[in-house]
């Protein structure tokens, strides 16, 4: 799966970089690498600057794809044993633990609200029953920003549900 790189750094915000990378550490994983699951804690929030990555839910068989310019995060108040994170590309993003999220709630509260919602968005698509309609608004939503075809809607794999 060949990647645009324009179209995964287009969305990255810059000043909302030049923020986050003030709190946290500019980082990677390559292709199919392990971002966090539940034998690979982060308690961390995740800033993606380059690249694509894979949210599943073991348990409800679901998946959402996130690109440049979105949050993710392994918060312990959204931790679930049934959920990890994969770089479906080379990925970058920027890696902000607890301690410093702490400090960042403290200096820049709407940013750390954006970030907390977006977690949030990510962890209720991820829990809930997926109907034609939400799984065809991802699709649209995945469009609008440009990503891959071979990244939209994909068969579920049975690699990475139901074990």
């Amino acid at each position: 799966m060949k990647l645009n790189s324009q179209n995964a750094k287009k969305n990255v915000d810059h000043q909302t970089y030049k923020v986050l990378n003030s709190y946290g550490i500019q980082t990677g994983k390559t292709q199919n690498e392990i971002i966090y699951s539940h034998e690979q804690r982060t308690n961390s929030v995740f800033y993606i600057t380059k690249g694509f990555v894979r949210l599943v839910n073991r348990d409800k068989c679901s998946t959402k794809i996130i690109g440049a310019g979105e949050f993710f995060g392994d918060r312990s108040i959204f931790y679930s044993k049934n959920m990890y994170a994969e770089a479906l590309s080379e990925v970058e993003y920027i890696r902000i633990d607890d301690i410093s999220f702490s400090r960042l709630m403290n200096s820049e509260p709407k940013l750390a609200v954006k970030m907390i919602t977006s977690i949030s968005k990510n962890y209720i698509y991820l829990t809930e029953q997926q109907n034609l309609f939400s799984v065809t608004k991802e699709y649209f939503l995945q469009r609008k920003k440009g990503y891959p075809r071979s990244y939209r809607i994909k068969k579920q794999e049975r690699s990475i549900c139901c074990q």
